[in-house]
């Protein structure tokens, strides 16, 4: 099952570019108009959105393509050599310029891998905290750039730490957690669509997201496609209920609404929801478009929660990970997953370290 969002100016419009892109076996899942708000309403007009889905089958010559490009990409990222040839060419650049008086560091490589991390919004604090010693120690010692390179590289992969992939247990409860506008709802997709059609797991659906019915009506249709069932739930008793409708899946996953840091009663229900679930695991959602000062505000939010795992959204949405780095800083949660468009189940995969330490340090090429 692949899902897709397409936009035009005209329903006849966005409805060609489905059957263009998935071919005329296409399933429309939903029409919407995009009205633009505030100024930007005097200067864009109107669009139309339409979400579309087709069988997976039904797509493996795309499927294929866009795995052997992962697969590409992956056995690329493996390799130091491309970080190495591209800090050598970045030293010599830097080497040739006369902005000493600018300079963080007095070691050339240390300060283009200062300069990168702060241009991916690192902050200083958590980029020097990476450099630490490292100048003065490439200037007592004769080290090569190898080593340098390789110890900064290194570094980097251990701030962010091993991420965890969910395994289940039966009976699993996975509760997602987290702001509005993160797209939790679109992840839990991708994640049950995983378990679900590669795992063959047993996975029953509850949402807690009755504020929105429109997310209540999106996981619906998640749940319909993949032919697993769904129940929402307004309260304590019909959370018992479902949960054990559910006790024979080997999974059980929870959406719940959004919340923000200023609204104290959603916390309190959060935290009553929490208080029902015996063996749970708990995944907060956040994105990556977020800026540093309403994450540290989002993170201490969730403090009263002593163990949950992260998971980053709209990683095609910036072109900027210094939060990831950023968020290590406030809290030693695991990472997990990391998400990077609309597609389902496609657009997530277990965070790579490797890969985000690449692009931190200006190596890293699509």
């Amino acid at each position: 099952m692949n899902i897709r969002r397409y936009e035009a100016s005209t329903e006849q419009e966005a409805i060609k570019k489905v059957k263009e892109d998935l071919g005329t076996e296409a399933i429309i899942l939903n029409i919407k108009k995009i009205t633009p708000k505030g100024l930007y309403r005097f200067f864009r007009s109107s669009k139309v959105e339409v979400l579309a889905a087709i069988d997976e089958q039904k797509q493996a010559k795309v499927i294929t393509s866009q795995e052997n490009t992962i697969e590409n990409l992956e056995n690329k990222i493996d390799h130091l050599e491309k970080l190495l040839h591209t800090v050598v060419d970045k030293v010599s650049l830097s080497s040739s310029m006369t902005y000493a008086s600018e300079r963080k560091y007095t070691n050339t490589i240390l300060d283009v891998f200062y300069k990168n991390m702060i241009e991916n919004e690192v902050e200083p604090e958590v980029a020097e905290k990476i450099l630490e010693d490292l100048d003065e120690f490439s200037q007592n010692n004769e080290v090569d750039i190898n080593k340098l390179v390789g110890i900064v590289y290194n570094r980097i992969i251990q701030w962010i730490g091993e991420p965890q992939p969910l395994v289940l247990q039966q009976p699993s409860q996975v509760i997602f957690i987290g702001p509005t506008g993160v797209g939790k709802t679109t992840t839990i997709a991708k994640i049950v669509a995983h378990h679900t059609l590669k795992e063959q797991k047993e996975i029953g659906l509850i949402t807690a997201d009755t504020y929105r019915i429109a997310a209540v009506e999106q996981l619906k249709t998640y749940a319909e496609i993949l032919g697993i069932p769904v129940e929402v739930v307004y309260g304590k008793e019909e959370l018992l209920s479902a949960l054990e409708h559910f006790s024979d899946k080997d999974g059980v996953f929870i959406d719940t609404a959004g919340r923000s840091h200023k609204n104290q009663q959603q916390l309190q229900e959060l935290s009553l929801l929490l208080s029902q679930l015996s063996n749970k695991k708990v995944y907060l959602v956040l994105s990556l478009t977020t800026k540093y000062n309403d994450l540290k505000r989002i993170l201490q939010m969730y403090s009263m929660i002593t163990d949950f795992h992260i998971i980053l959204t709209k990683m095609d949405e910036t072109t900027c990970l210094g939060n990831l780095l950023n968020i290590r800083m406030l809290t030693s949660q695991p990472f997990s997953y990391i998400t990077f468009g609309q597609n389902v189940p496609e657009d997530i995969e277990l965070l790579s370290p490797q890969k985000v330490a690449k692009i931190l340090l200006g190596s890293y090429e699509d």
